[in-house]
């Protein structure tokens, strides 16, 4: 089968426009370089609701299904080097292998990950129902291990040669914290207590097989990156 793109970027967003603005202007000339047929989604979440960095995340996978061999997620508060888009995220994959080019000391599949099409579909995605931050990361995590996913890590973010790779700017702390012990539970806790039977229902229960949103708007902010926003 032949797709229309190598890499889909996928940028989840709300309300980071000085950090969006710098990331167009700086690293998207490098991933043009660097990374050939590649499009950057810039994914943004309307306003009223609690934030749902996955759910966001799955509206992009499911418009892009088949249409891209590999999705990378991406902050948009980090900005990788040329050193780091030409030996990283260009790397081929496996087949259920996943990449965590830049992600947390925990044990979780957050920040940058590149994973292939055929896979973030296997393991149905983030769940929809985590409102607000955190713990999404480590719900795709289980899922992956469930799914038998082979995992390697290339730069956690605790590690000080991370400079080499990357500009970071202070995270903006306007987190709502609200559910995040709740949904963290769910996951780390409960999930490893189930049967594999009980697992997969779980799993099944919200992700990518029961995702509604509707696209409310879409615009193109440059040659190769657009933004598509989203009701969920």
């Amino acid at each position: 089968m032949t797709t229309e793109f190598e890499n889909i970027i996928i940028i989840p967003y709300r309300n980071r426009k000085t950090h969006l603005d710098y990331f167009i202007k700086n690293t998207v000339p490098l991933i043009e370089k660097c990374m050939p047929d590649t499009k950057v989604i810039v994914i943004e979440q309307e306003e009223g609701k609690l934030f749902n960095r996955g759910a966001i995340l799955n509206t992009v996978f499911k418009m892009y299904k088949n249409r891209t061999k590999y999705f990378i997620t991406h902050d948009v508060d980090i900005n990788p080097t040329e050193k780091f888009i030409t030996e990283k995220y260009n790397i081929e994959l496996l087949n259920n292998n996943i990449q965590g080019l830049f992600t947390s000391v925990c044990n979780t599949l957050g920040g940058i990950i590149k994973i292939s099409c055929s896979d973030i579909h296997n393991i149905n995605g983030f769940p929809n129902n985590f409102w607000g931050w955190g713990a999404e990361d480590t719900a795709l995590q289980k899922r992956a291990e469930f799914y038998n996913k082979k995992i390697s890590k290339f730069l956690l973010n605790d590690k000080s040669c991370k400079n080499e790779y990357m500009i970071r700017f202070d995270d903006v702390n306007d987190r709502d914290t609200l559910n995040n012990s709740k949904n963290h539970r769910l996951y780390s806790s409960y999930f490893p207590t189930l049967s594999n039977e009980k697992k997969s229902d779980l799993i099944m229960e919200s992700g990518l097989n029961n995702l509604e949103f509707k696209i409310l708007e879409t615009k193109k902010l440059h040659s190769i990156v657009e933004l598509i926003k989203v009701s969920i």
